[in-house]
């Protein structure tokens, strides 16, 4: 007699191989919507194990081509860490009054955060004021503020704190990215001061 697959057994092997496929259906991995960049652990002495990628001319070696400056110019004298390399030997020098805006950067959610080293270069106190420019979708071009160094940094050169960007700009999915500029503006009437080696994070961390 030939055998019949009872109503019973047929439910139990149509569930056993939905079960085996579903197995196999592994959802994708979200991608960040900005293209990857080569990074360094620039700030590991500092105790941030953090991967970096550097702002475009970010530590100035080469002049500050794509950055916009007033009253602001590159010149000798680098951080001492020399992150970059021990052939660094140049910052860039920013009068108070002045500013010095960076190359636009690719920010999505996996570009949290960015981080320099800064000291200031005269004056008894001053402040530098730290924005990032970015356009919104009526094209319009806004100026956020992330933080300002005050005169407690002091003359030596030291590092920033990781600072805010993706968490500031209107960004609620992966797939989306927005073009940023880095600002830097000291106080007018304050102290000069010096920046060298601006690095974004690339990385989003749970």
């Amino acid at each position: 007699m030939p055998y019949v697959l009872r109503p019973r057994g047929l439910r139990a092997g149509l569930i056993a191989l939905v079960s085996a496929v579903a197995v196999f259906v592994v959802p994708a991995a979200a991608q960040a919507a900005c293209p990857s960049t080569p990074t360094i652990k620039a700030f590991k002495a500092f105790n941030d194990n953090s991967d970096y990628s550097l702002v475009p001319n970010g530590n100035f070696e080469a002049g500050a081509g794509g950055w916009s400056l007033s009253r602001a110019a590159v010149t000798y004298g680098n951080e001492p860490w020399k992150v970059g390399g021990s052939g660094d030997s140049k910052s860039l020098a920013i009068d108070a009054g002045g500013v010095a805006v960076s190359p636009t950067v690719c920010v999505d959610l996996k570009r949290p955060t960015y981080r320099f080293f800064a000291r200031r270069t005269s004056g008894s106190w001053g402040v530098l004021n730290l924005r990032i420019r970015w356009q919104d979708d009526s094209g319009r071009t806004n100026d956020t503020t992330v933080a300002a160094l005050d005169s407690n940094f002091g003359t030596s050169w030291g590092a920033s704190a990781s600072l805010n960007l993706a968490r500031l700009l209107p960004l609620w999915h992966e797939d989306q990215d927005i073009s940023v500029q880095l600002v830097f503006d000291p106080e007018n009437y304050g102290g000069n001061w010096a920046i060298d080696d601006v690095y974004v994070d690339p990385y989003a961390r749970g």
